[in-house]
């Protein structure tokens, strides 16, 4: 009997798996009767070779089965990306708790035993199904603010590199300006600068999580991608009158990793370094094995990380205390993108106060070859 249960009002296409015909016929004549659609397979290989064609939108998946039980096809099924947020309800006969605890380990989202009553599981699993469908519509949304927020960045880029060039020609021709023409221009000169630098780390956020995915991690040089970094700073450091030292190590270290992520990493952590340092200070870059790692070293003698904040460091637009020494921009994405990439290359960020006095960032990434 159905205990009246309104037809409900998120319908959704549910894979009912079990090796009882029985259980299936009666699940799936109450699922049906709520308003939803239906799929049956009697066993994990069924199950699995219905989910080539069909993307159900929750799995009512049986303990017990002979040849695969449900714990291993749920394992299959949280394995593979097309499944891995499905929601999975389990079904079993009456047990003890720790099978309960089993089943949400193996990342069910619920658990109903067997004999089914009606009410408990169709509201169970209208649940569930209202949950899936409002992650569904927040990640939409999410997506379209990305996006939104993606074209408003890169349509800015244009304007900001008409202010650019505008003030660069004033600069250039400025042989009778005042020198508070003179301050202005560089005024304009800055801050287009700051802003065209927002405006492509804005870029960079919402296609992050699309990069780590991507990446592939295969032998790459440390050595190399280091010293790429570094030649790409030499007119930042002279303006700032840095002294960089740089001591690469004299063998190449073969790390997993990806040459254009590696050098994103490099160049963001190289960027800071520069950027909160004083006028004529030290920054030291040094490139070591580091046991079973290659080790990618920078220290500087900026202001370093107040012990309260170091928490915050690596979390997204974090604004901490500290501040650029020469009014260069601070969105708070840089550590948060290396901490992101090197996490996916399945190495390490860590922070330490520096010899230096400032701050120490180390990258760890698993070396290619042990």
């Amino acid at each position: 009997m159905l205990d009246r249960l309104p037809h409900t009002d998120a319908p959704s296409l549910i894979l009912v798996v079990d090796d009882d015909q029985q259980n299936i016929q009666m699940v799936g004549s109450l699922l049906l009767k709520h308003g939803h659609e239906v799929l049956a397979a009697s066993s994990g290989p069924e199950a699995l070779a219905k989910l080539e064609f069909a993307k159900p939108d929750m799995i009512l998946l049986d303990v017990m089965m002979p040849g695969m039980t449900g714990f291993e096809l749920c394992r299959i099924l949280q394995a593979r990306p097309e499944t891995r947020d499905t929601p999975i309800i389990f079904l079993s006969d009456p047990c003890d708790k720790d099978v309960v605890i089993e089943a949400l380990q193996y990342g069910g989202v619920d658990y109903v035993t067997k004999p089914f009553h009606s009410a408990e599981l169709l509201t169970r699993v209208d649940l569930h199904s209202n949950l899936q469908k409002s992650r569904r519509l927040m990640s939409a949304i999410i997506t379209e603010k990305n996006r939104l927020l993606e074209i408003v960045a890169h349509d800015l880029k244009n304007p900001l590199n008409g202010i650019q060039f505008a003030a660069i020609m004033l600069a250039e021709g400025a042989k009778g300006n005042s020198p508070e023409q003179d301050q202005l221009v560089g005024s304009i000169m800055d801050s287009s600068a700051r802003a065209f630098e927002i405006v492509s780390n804005l870029l960079a956020t919402p296609v992050l999580d699309e990069l780590k995915t991507k990446i592939r991690n295969e032998p790459v040089c440390l050595n190399e991608n280091a010293a790429k970094a570094v030649r790409g700073f030499e007119q930042h450091v002279r303006s700032k009158q840095i002294h960089l030292e740089f001591h690469n190590a004299p063998d190449a270290i073969m790390v997993l990793g990806e040459d254009k992520t590696l050098l994103c990493c490099f160049e963001n952590l190289i960027s800071n370094a520069i950027k909160f340092s004083p006028k004529g200070a030290h920054v030291a870059i040094k490139i070591q094995p580091d046991g079973g790692n290659g080790e990618f070293r920078i220290e500087d003698q900026g202001p370093g990380i107040r012990e309260e904040e170091v928490g915050q460091l690596f979390q997204k637009f974090t604004r901490l205390s500290a501040r650029p020494t020469a009014g260069e921009a601070s969105t708070g994405l840089g550590l948060h993108i290396v901490h992101e990439l090197v996490s996916a290359m399945q190495g390490t960020v860590l922070y330490e106060k520096s010899r230096l006095g400032g701050a120490c960032f180390s990258v760890k990434l698993p070396l290619a070859f042990n």
